[in-house]
């Protein structure tokens, strides 16, 4: 009898203990939730310009910040990393579909310094994991622009986040969190 008691009493324990560890395996989890819903974003918020479509070539207003973050765009899509930039028309399609863009600007690096920045966005790409809800590709591009306020500009739509040097946490921090942040973010 004795053992019998002594066995539901330890079950109870183990029961007990069981539901205490999951109860704060589940505070954890949420509170984790709740931080990258709430922590704040890495960069500046830009007011969102009108999604107007146009021709390549065609006049439309300025773009309110540079590099741009939304506004007048044409139909064709970019990708992939360039040593020369398309129009910004072009680009701006793709961040109205999800995309970041990652500028760089090498005016100011000798051949040497330009290569390994070049080499370190590069490295960054082919590491970022596909959007897999959408279209499994990685809306990433990588796009000259000299005379920038910064050596590295991050933009998504509405949004940019500049740097004076290369910094992976943060290069990958930013794609994370504005990937696919956009008006059209299931179009390829």
């Amino acid at each position: 009898m004795q053992r019998h008691e002594q066995r539901r009493t330890r079950q109870r324990v183990i029961t007990r203990l069981t539901a205490v560890v999951a109860g704060f395996a589940a505070l954890a989890l949420l509170g984790y939730i709740i931080w990258g819903l709430m922590r704040p974003k890495l960069g500046q918020a830009v007011a969102q310009q009108a999604r107007t479509h146009i021709e390549l070539g065609d006049p439309h207003e300025p773009y309110n910040s540079d590099p741009p973050t939304s506004g007048p765009h044409a139909g064709t899509v970019a990708a992939g990393f360039y040593s020369e930039a398309p129009p910004d028309e072009n680009l701006v399609h793709n961040l109205e579909h999800g995309y970041v863009i990652i500028w760089y600007d090498c005016s100011i690096l000798d051949d040497a310094q330009c290569q390994e920045l070049m080499g370190q966005i590069d490295e960054v790409m082919e590491r970022a994991r596909p959007v897999v809800f959408t279209t499994g590709a990685k809306k990433l591009i990588a796009v000259p622009r000299t005379g920038m306020e910064s050596r590295i500009a991050l933009t998504s739509w509405g949004r940019h986040y500049r740097l004076d040097a290369f910094d992976e946490p943060s290069v990958m921090q930013f794609i994370n969190d504005n990937r696919n942040q956009a008006p059209e973010p299931g179009a390829p």
